[in-house]
Formats: structure tokens, sequence, C-alpha cells
């Protein structure tokens, strides 16, 4: 029996390789978007805090207030944040990056906050 689920795996794995797979895009083709949110009177980091690229991308700050969102396809994007209870985002209607991204670019965005 046990020669029997060898020969089926092999087959298997034949079948798979046959196939191929999904080619994925090189990474030169993408951008990464990396900042730090944090309380604009107090200037100490805020974690757990949702940044989002467009709100297809999304990514929660850690305990430093940094977060680095990558594989950010090449575009024009709105970088945004879902304050936590009891502050508010920028006046700049949570969009304190708005523009082109291109390959390998890394486009650094601080986020203040304001209670």
């Amino acid at each position: 029996m046990t020669r029997l689920r060898a020969v089926a795996a092999c087959a298997a794995l034949g079948v798979l390789a046959a196939c191929g797979s999904p080619a994925v895009p090189p990474a030169q083709n993408y951008a990464t978007v990396t900042g730090r949110v944090y309380d604009a009177s107090t200037n100490q980091p805020l974690s757990g805090v949702v940044v989002t690229v467009d709100t297809i991308l999304t990514f929660v700050t850690g305990s430093d207030g940094t977060y680095r969102i990558g594989t950010v396809p090449l575009g024009t994007y709105q970088v945004g944040v879902s304050p936590p209870s009891g502050y508010t985002a920028p006046s700049m209607n949570v969009a304190p990056y708005a523009g082109s991204i291109v390959a390998g670019q890394t486009i650094v965005v601080d986020i203040p906050l304001t209670k």
C-alpha cells in the first residue's frame, strides 16, 4: 500500500510541475510606503493604528508607531489612516500623500494625529 501512495504522490507532483505556476512580477515593479503615526502634541508613537493605501493595502502600526506597506503596485494612490478613539486625522482629508508611485520607490509618510 505504501508503494501505491508513493507512486500517486509522484504522479501528483508531476502534474503540478507540468502545469507551471503563475508568473510573479519582479520586486522592482513595486514601491514601498513607510512612515510613523504619532500624537501631534506629544510626539509619542501611536500603536495599533490602521494605515491604508487606497483602501486596498492595510497595515497596523507597531508599538513604535511605524508601518511599512511593501509591494504597492505602480500607480496613483492616497495614504489614509483610521484614527483611534479620541484622535482625529489631519485636516488634509486623511491623505497626507497623494501622488504617483514609481518602481522601486520608497515613500515616507509620517502621520500626526491630534486629540
